[in-house]
């Protein structure tokens, strides 16, 4: 997992024990929980450099992809905030149940797909 999305899925653990203290939550738990939602949502994308790297990944993420050692690695896609506060304003984590579950916030945040001189369409 690329760093910036596991410090974000590890910000929003700490969020769900403050906002229920006594419960039990592990970050592996949120991070499987938010990993299919925000793939869902078009925010992350799964890639792996031994088959390519996709279109749509931004140029600037290319070499620490390149850099990993874990492969394949889940990394903020076109369409990921550009600031990361936003991210925070759009997905909102709770408990129901034992589940963790995502709300969605669609809001117009410029994205990192729509920053000027990164090329998101380029097959590597």
């Amino acid at each position: 997992m690329h760093a910036i999305l596991k410090c974000i899925f590890v910000d929003y653990a700490n969020q769900l024990r403050a906002a229920y203290p006594g419960r039990k939550i592990r970050n592996g738990a949120v991070f499987a929980s938010a990993i299919p939602e925000f793939e869902r949502f078009g925010y992350i994308k799964l890639v792996d450099t031994r088959n390519g790297i996709r279109k749509g990944i931004p140029k600037f993420l290319i070499d620490s992809i390149k850099r990993s050692k874990h492969q394949p690695i889940w990394v903020p896609s076109r369409y990921f905030p550009v600031d990361l506060s936003d991210i925070v304003k759009e997905m909102k984590p709770s408990i129901q149940g034992d589940a963790i579950v995502w709300r969605h916030i669609s809001t117009e945040c410029r994205r990192i797909g729509h920053l000027k001189n990164i090329d998101t369409t380029r097959e590597h």
